[in-house]
């Protein structure tokens, strides 16, 4: 956890294979403890329970609030968390020993039965298919062993995923005051006001992070966070440094650049016609996928049709996928009509389809926009309708809506990003097949482009501005700020991390 910004940068590069722009340096100063910092989040974190966590901000403060029993280690592999090491598999029998003396933040044990609790949680919840190859989880000799149903290559991973992080009790953490292990404890939510509070957690088993308190906002408006960030309200921003030309920040700012590996998508809802896989399908070949370039506010876009990305083996797009091919797309949306006397062309122009996005996640109704145009070409009327951030996730789990506009963090191998894509989508193929014990990515990118249980539309970098004196700027795989690796440049230095 205690990665500088070179490393931190390096090490999420290496994870992905992506590119990351680092414009500051942070080799003047020795880190100190101490200080607090306004930071953002990307919209606003709906869950605070691991294993209903989603969207890049509630996984943001999730790994700031939990650990897991594995993490990505400096070098981009996996490492040893709340375990000492990594899996001993011995037929069809995992064995995990865990840490000894680590506590929750309320001063309570974490011991092998928080870890069974939680994990079999895990594998009750929607976010069960990670679990999806083991087929019993008990406490053995104070560790934990699983029962696989077959060999499973990449287990270690899939409990790094920050859905399987420990709870007290494997209990769900309650929503205003939940307690976790990690590095910071979360110390109020205030909705009304968009900001929430952590505070750092000194008896973190990997060292008190070094800042003693962080404030995360999120925003309604496109170029509120950046308004903040330039008046000095905030020591870094997601959203750009300044929203007035000729101006600059109040303060002297650097900026860093994660790699693209937050996928932007379309999902669908129960309804008939986002049910229909030609109509999907139909959509998928309308989108001229060049236009998302132009959303938000510089940081880098690379258009999807694969959820993996591109740069760890996703499919490159051509210049017909990423201009549209129009004529197919009406060919796909004719065959729908087949089955859906709605899509005739006599009465498509009764059709009025509803895409949902929140209102907190402020590229998504340009994404939606461009959604709409797609739509338009093939005669398909649509509306967006912008909603608070519960509203949202409350009527995408029900599937009330037609289309909505998604984010998967793409940061984890390619075998699990693919069996995310497929559950965003409510379709259990992948689960399936990790069931079995791995997911083969040729069959799935086979499997997703018969079925389209979403459509990606662009993997998305995250591009932070922040203050010079704010130090240990970096991201993980999943293009998440350092947040628990920060301080502030002066700091006085004082003893309580660990190395």
């Amino acid at each position: 956890m205690a990665a500088r910004l070179t490393l931190a940068a390096v090490t999420a590069a290496a994870l992905v294979g992506g590119a990351v722009s680092v414009r500051t340096a942070d080799a003047e100063s020795r880190p100190g403890y101490g200080g607090a910092v306004v930071g953002t989040l990307l919209g606003e974190p709906v869950a605070v329970d691991p294993v209903a966590a989603r969207s890049h901000a509630e996984l943001t403060v999730v790994g700031l609030v939990f650990d897991g029993l594995y993490r990505t280690a400096p070098d981009g592999g996996l490492a040893p968390h709340l375990a000492v090491a990594l899996p001993e598999v011995a037929g069809d029998r995992a064995r995990i020993a865990l840490r000894a003396g680590v506590t929750f933040q309320d001063g309570s044990p974490l011991d092998a039965a928080d870890v069974v609790a939680s994990l079999r949680r895990l594998a009750r919840s929607d976010a069960g298919w990670i679990l999806a190859s083991v087929a019993a989880i008990d406490a053995v000799n104070g560790g934990v062993e699983l029962t696989l149903r077959a060999p499973t290559p990449d287990l270690a991973a899939l409990l790094a995923l920050p859905q399987a992080a420990i709870t007290p009790d494997g209990e769900p953490p309650k929503a205003k005051a939940p307690i976790g292990s990690g590095p910071f404890q979360l110390v109020g939510i205030d909705r009304g006001r968009r900001r929430l509070g952590l505070r750092a957690f000194d008896g973190h088993f990997a060292g008190r992070p070094y800042l003693d308190e962080i404030e995360l906002r999120w925003f309604d408006e496109a170029d509120a966070e950046a308004r903040l960030f330039e008046s000095g309200g905030a020591q870094l921003s997601q959203r750009g440094a300044t929203v007035f030309a000729g101006h600059q920040p109040k303060y002297a700012a650097g900026e860093i650049e994660s790699p693209a590996t937050l996928l932007i998508y379309v999902g669908f809802g129960k309804r008939p016609i986002p049910g229909n896989r030609d109509f999907r399908q139909a959509l998928h070949l309308a989108l001229a996928r060049t236009g998302f370039a132009a959303v938000g506010t510089g940081e880098r876009i690379e258009p999807a049709i694969d959820p993996v990305p591109a740069e760890v083996g996703g499919a490159s797009l051509d210049a017909a996928t990423r201009a549209g091919r129009l004529d197919a797309a009406k060919l796909a949306l004719a065959h729908a009509a087949g089955t859906l006397p709605a899509l005739a062309s006599a009465r498509l122009g009764q059709v009025r389809l509803e895409i949902l996005i929140d209102e907190t996640r402020t590229d998504d109704r340009a994404v939606a926009e461009r959604v709409v145009r797609a739509l338009d070409k093939l005669g398909v009327g649509a509306t967006i309708t912008a909603v608070s951030a519960g509203d949202a996730a409350r009527r995408v789990a029900a599937g009330a809506c037609d289309l909505f506009i998604g984010q998967l963090v793409a940061g984890a191998p390619p075998p699990l990003v693919w069996t995310a894509a497929f559950e965003a989508g409510g379709d259990p193929w992948a689960r399936r097949q990790l069931a079995k014990g791995s997911v083969d990515p040729a069959r799935a990118r086979a499997e997703f482009a018969r079925t389209l249980p979403i459509v990606p539309l662009y993997h998305r970098a995250v591009r932070v501005h922040h203050r010079r004196d704010l130090r240990g700027v970096g991201f993980d795989g999943g293009a998440r700020i350092s947040f628990a690796d920060l301080f502030l440049f002066g700091a006085p230095e004082r003893s309580g991390r660990a190395p």
